[in-house]
């Protein structure tokens, strides 16, 4: 995705990174963490066959944990938007992102660090679309 601005985009990132106070998974542990999360985005079966509720809980714990591996030096934000969106399409809804503010945003993904998938929940409640 973004070949062009940096030779090591797509890459495994080899360094230890953080944002403000939150530290990112340590390098050594993001393809075993990496799988271990597909793994349970498997178990649940993708994320097909909820109803909007039940979906809305599930796909925060799984971006809020996903976010926590940023498995790249730069672009995770956007390439985790892509593959949520992704997901979210084949479970039946779609994302309509405009309803977010930046503020907003960033503080669900803080309380997600500290395990309080809440206020990701509530955005998803929000902006998540039946197809």
């Amino acid at each position: 995705m973004f070949s062009e601005l940096y030779e090591w985009a797509g890459k495994i990132r080899t360094i230890d990174i953080s944002k403000g106070g939150t530290r990112f998974c340590t390098c050594s542990r993001i393809v075993a963490e990496s799988s271990r999360l597909f793994a349970l985005l498997q178990e649940d079966n993708w994320l097909r066959n909820l109803e909007k509720p039940t979906f809305c809980e599930k796909l925060a714990e799984h971006y809020i944990e996903f976010n926590m591996i940023h498995p790249f030096r730069e672009g995770n934000g956007r390439v985790q938007r892509l593959l949520f969106e992704h997901i979210t399409l084949v479970a039946g809804y779609d994302l309509n992102w405009s309803d977010v503010s930046q503020d907003e945003w960033i503080k669900a993904n803080l309380d997600g660090v500290r395990v309080n998938y809440k206020p990701m929940e509530k955005i998803f409640r929000r902006i998540v679309r039946a197809l």
